[in-house]
Formats: structure tokens, C-alpha cells, sequence
């Protein structure tokens, strides 16, 4: 019986010769799935309830009167027209190949079917009889899409060759034999691998490699080339696609098609390799436990890992964000960029301060209870660490630390405010900021310094945001003559150890952590604040 079992499945992971029952399932697959695409596309036009709402979004973020905005927006507006314009030009080609027996215009559609479906074509006769097929099943989908841009949604195909077959189908793949089949046993096996959140997040990017090599296909479908040929797909890839109304209910590749027009941008080289990443781990898997022959990792991209993507905050950038109202006097919530008469010293006002003075990540700094922020060896100090009433989390094992509390934090009344929350009963140091919908504490204050820090004018592009805080304690040491590797344990750089986790450090350690926090100079920041 298992000898039967492995026998049948050698069989399914080899190619197969495309035979007659396949040239009319893929004929009238191709038409339908361009038909139900059409659908989708539809669907997704904006309303014109949709294009002012847009309108407002693009007016909001590149200002009034914008070039780029307009230009954004009639791109989006005139969406249909566009489409319209380029069906009829494909219609025309399409009558004119298939009058021609001219096939090069379906030759990557066919290429990519046959690679989806484990088929190789020996017999020419066969390859031109489903090219000529691909060809007159686009045809036909384009003359329906003429008849619907008219408003008639009636209409079939009248070429004989596009019809629902009569030949059996190739038998299905059972469904624990597709990707997200094996993914979810992958899952199943393994379920604490990684964080639920990184689950959540390799189940998408696995299910978007699942979209481009076939959502049913066999998982024998994943080889270096199909891997390869996907990493350059990727370059095309929107950013936060999902999120993007126009692409919903897209395929993989109608995404990119319809991106060509409204030019979202793309996903960065960074983030190509986290996707590569993200699968290559449930690929190493498939491998270990033979259900994949290739080995598929090692086709990262090559970065240049001594260029900063994020910079830290210059003097000048320093001075103006701590001179700015919210850490003076404000107007109050929504407005706290203007000037005011209130003031706010909650979590808004210590996060940057905190993470300027300890280099801590801002996840780090909001999940902070009032426990972690305690004396030790008569020294206030922050404890960073996973322990605690609710879900925290740190990065790696090494970043959980001990770093003692700044003179200026102490200056400026931390320990007080301490006092207070944890008179009042408080868990959290910090009980204002909630996870956001990925579990995560940094989410809400994250958005809010991205617009903050944008409105008082020192964030003018991705080169800079709440974690070049955390970029400019590090100059900091160097420039109180430290060395990377005797300050690295506070910026968690380090393996983990039992004594980092739970807060336990010698005199001497924690003395010479104090002379290293101590060095620590912002003049720029220490006049603004006293200003």
C-alpha cells in the first residue's frame, strides 16, 4: 500500500504530455478566467462616490492644487476609458493573428499554462491546435467585453473550438496536495515556529506565490524557476496591495497589469527578500519532508548593506522636534503640532524622549509596564523584556536588556510620572496605547509621529522616522568614545542571556552601562526642552 501511494505520488509530480482533454479544458479555462476577470474589473471601478472620496485622500496628501494629485486622479477617473481604449486595440490584433494563424501574441499565456499544469506539448500538431485555441478564446472574451462596454451582458461564444468540454478533466489535485493545502499542514506541524503575527503574514506572502503559480496547482510546481520567475514578478508588485480598492478581486497578475496604469509604487528590494524569505522557510520545510526536490533558497537579492536607508535626525531636525508644541504647550488634541496652552505629558510626550535617551525600538517603549521602569541597585533603570500581564515581544532573544534611565529623563519628571500610573493602578506604563489589529503596541504611535513629525517639517521622506531616535544614541556613544561592541547589549545587539531576561546584573556591570548612558549628549534636544 505505500509503496502504491509514493508510486502515485512520482507520478503526479512529473510532467505529463498535454493531451486532448487538456487543449479543451485550457481553451475554455482561458475564456472564462478573462471573463472573470472582467468581472472583477467592473466591479472594482471607482463610483463616483469612490473618486471623491479619493479626491479628498490625494488632496490631503500631496496638498491643494497639486500636479501630481491631478494627475493621480484622472489616471484613476479615466481608468475604463483607458481599459476600453486598450481592449480595442488587442481586438484588433487578436482578428488579425487569427486570421493569419499567427500564435505569438497567446505565446506566454500558453507557456505559463503548461508550466502551471505540469504539461509539456512533443507533438507540433498539438502545440498549434492549443495556441490557435489560447488565441480564439481571447478573441472571443474580447468581443464580450465590446458587447459589455455597449451595456449587453448577454452574449456567447459562437466559435465552436471555445465551449465547456466534453473530455474528463485530468484528475483534481487533493487539496492537501496544493500550496496552501501543504502550507496549512506546514502550519499545523510546526505552530510555534514563529510569532502568529509572522504566520499571518507568510501565510499571505505564500498564498500571493500560490496566486502566481496556480492556487490548485500540484505543490511540484514550486521549483528555483518558478521561485526565480516570480521574484522578478515582484518588482512590479504594488505596495500594500490588498489594501488597494482598484486591485480587489484581482489575480496575481491583473494586479500588476492595472498597475502599469495607475503606478502605484512598487515594493522595495528590502521587501522582496522578506517575501523570499517568508516563503524559502515553508519551502525548507516541503524539502525536508520530500514533498519538493528543489532547493529553492538562495535567491535573495543582493543589497548594499553599507548604505543607511534610515538616517538619524540631524541637531537641527533634533532641536526643532523638541522645541515643537507637544513638548511645551499645545492646542490640544488633533493639534498637537500648533501652539496652545495645553500640555500633554502622556505617552505622546515620553516615547520619542525615551527612545532618543535609551535607543529602545518604539514597540519596545510602549509595552512597557510599570514594573519593567524600577530601581536597581538604587538606579533607575528600564527592564526590556517579554515578561509581563499581557502579549509583549522583543525582537530576538538578545534584546531583551537592562538600561539605566538618562539624567534628562529623570530631569524631566519620568519617575514622577511613574508614580502617578502606578498610583492609580495602572499595568501599563503607558495604559493609553492599545495593540493595533496585528497585535502590535507601536501601530497607533507609530501613525501618529509619522503625521507629527511630518507637520512641524522634519520628515520629508522615508529616510528618516521615530526609529532614527534609536540610529542617533549609537553616534552618541561613539562620540562618548565607545566602542560598538561594549554598547551593543543596550541596544539589545546581543545574544540572549538568562541574566538580560530577567534583569538581573552585577555592580560593575551596571556601572559601566551608567558611564555609557551618562555620555550621552543632545545639546540641541537639553536647550529646546529648557527653552
Amino acid at each position: 500500500m505505500q509503496e502504491a501511494l509514493h508510486r502515485e505520488w512520482d507520478a503526479l509530480r512529473k510532467t505529463r504530455e498535454l493531451g486532448a482533454a487538456d487543449i479543451e479544458h485550457a481553451i475554455w479555462d482561458r475564456y472564462v478566467e478573462m471573463i472573470e476577470a472582467d468581472d472583477r474589473f467592473r466591479l472594482a471601478l471607482p463610483t463616483d462616490e469612490d473618486l471623491d472620496e479619493i479626491w479628498t485622500h490625494l488632496d490631503g496628501e500631496f496638498g491643494e492644487h497639486s500636479v501630481e494629485a491631478l494627475r493621480i486622479f484622472e489616471t484613476i477617473r479615466d481608468t475604463f476609458d483607458h481599459e476600453r481604449k486598450a481592449r480595442a486595440d488587442r481586438l484588433l490584433v487578436l482578428r488579425q493573428h487569427a486570421a493569419r494563424g499567427e500564435i505569438r501574441s497567446v505565446a506566454d499565456v500558453m507557456k505559463s499554462l503548461l508550466a502551471k499544469r505540469g504539461l509539456q506539448v512533443s507533438n507540433s500538431a498539438d502545440h498549434k491546435k492549443l495556441a490557435h485555441g489560447l488565441l480564439r478564446a481571447e478573441l472571443e472574451a474580447h468581443l464580450r467585453f465590446s458587447e459589455r462596454d455597449d451595456g449587453d451582458f448577454t452574449g456567447a461564444p459562437s466559435d465552436k473550438l471555445v465551449r465547456p468540454p466534453k473530455l474528463a478533466r485530468e484528475p483534481v489535485v487533493p487539496a492537501g496536495e496544493t500550496i496552501m493545502g501543504l502550507f496549512d499542514r506546514y502550519q499545523r506541524e510546526m505552530p510555534a515556529a514563529v510569532s502568529r503575527d509572522t504566520w499571518d503574514q507568510n501565510r499571505k506572502i505564500v498564498g500571493l506565490f500560490a496566486d502566481f503559480a496556480g492556487s490548485k496547482a500540484h505543490v511540484s510546481v514550486i521549483t528555483r524557476k518558478t521561485v526565480r520567475d516570480w521574484k522578478a514578478k515582484l518588482f512590479e508588485w504594488p505596495v500594500k496591495a490588498a489594501e488597494i480598492r482598484v486591485f480587489r478581486g484581482m489575480g496575481f497578475q491583473a494586479v500588476i497589469d492595472a498597475n502599469n496604469t495607475i503606478k502605484k509604487p512598487t515594493l522595495s528590494e528590502k521587501t522582496i527578500n522578506k517575501y523570499l524569505s517568508g516563503l524559502g522557510s515553508f519551502c525548507k520545510y516541503l524539502k525536508g519532508n520530500g514533498f519538493i526536490d528543489d532547493d529553492v533558497m538562495g535567491l535573495y537579492l543582493k543589497l548594499d548593506r553599507s548604505r543607511k536607508v534610515i538616517l538619524p535626525y540631524d541637531d537641527n531636525q533634533l532641536g526643532t522636534l523638541f522645541a515643537s508644541p507637544l513638548f511645551h504647550s499645545c492646542g490640544g488634541d488633533k493639534r498637537e503640532h500648533e501652539q496652545g496652552d495645553i500640555q500633554f505629558r502622556d505617552w505622546r510626550y515620553w516615547l520619542p524622549l525615551i527612545a532618543l535617551y535609551t535607543g529602545a525600538r518604539l514597540g519596545e517603549i510602549a509595552q512597557l509596564l510599570i514594573k519593567d521602569v524600577r530601581k536597581i541597585q538604587g538606579h533607575w533603570c528600564f527592564h526590556v523584556c517579554k515578561e509581563g500581564e499581557r502579549q509583549k515581544s522583543v525582537k530576538t532573544g538578545g534584546s531583551e536588556r537592562v538600561v539605566p534611565m538618562h539624567p534628562e529623563l529623570i530631569r524631566l519628571g519620568l519617575p514622577a510620572y511613574h508614580a502617578r500610573m502606578e498610583g492609580a493602578g495602572r499595568i501599563g506604563l503607558f495604559p493609553e496605547i492599545k495593540p493595533d489589529a496585528r497585535g502590535f503596541m507601536s501601530g497607533s504611535p507609530s501613525k501618529f509621529y509619522q503625521h507629527y513629525f511630518r507637520a512641524i517639517g522634519i520628515k520629508v521622506d522615508k529616510s528618516v522616522n521615530c526609529h532614527s531616535l534609536r540610529h542617533g544614541i549609537a553616534d552618541a556613544f561613539r562620540r562618548g568614545g565607545f566602542l560598538d561592541e561594549q554598547f551593543g547589549m543596550l541596544l539589545g545587539h546581543v545574544k540572549a542571556t538568562t541574566t538580560q531576561r530577567y534583569g538581573i546584573v552585577s555592580e560593575g556591570i551596571l556601572a559601566s552601562r551608567i558611564a555609557m548612558i551618562n555620555s550621552v549628549s543632545f545639546p540641541s534636544v537639553e536647550a529646546a526642552l529648557k527653552s
